[in-house]
């Protein structure tokens, strides 16, 4: 039937979780492999010379863009792991919540 929704709330809500993990993890390679390479980069370890500043001159962007989209999608990632298993516990209640006011109509 349509608008029917059919939910295995363990399933989902573990699902849910091991992607907030994931985000998590995400997140951490952020705060120490990318902030370490961004670290690294203003150094400039291929030099100062022509070839580095026209390096330098590609490389920087590209490593802000890189690092604002790695970090913006580890705490997507993350949210929609944390919002999933909230949705599932929203569904649970609401049914739960259904099923009272079901039983209450009845008694009455």
């Amino acid at each position: 039937m349509t608008g029917e929704l059919y939910l295995d709330p363990q399933r989902a809500a573990a699902g849910g979780r091991k992607l907030s993990m994931v985000g998590a993890d995400l997140v951490s390679i952020n705060n120490s492999t990318v902030a370490d390479i961004a670290m690294t980069s203003e150094g400039r370890p291929w030099g100062n010379d022509d070839i580095g500043a026209a390096f330098q001159k590609n490389y920087a962007p590209l490593l802000q863009q890189f690092t604002e989209a790695f970090g913006n999608i580890a705490r997507y990632v993350e949210g929609i792991g944390e919002a999933a298993v909230a949705t599932v516990d929203d569904n649970m209640n609401a049914d739960a919540r259904a099923g009272d006011t079901i039983q209450q109509a009845y008694r009455t």
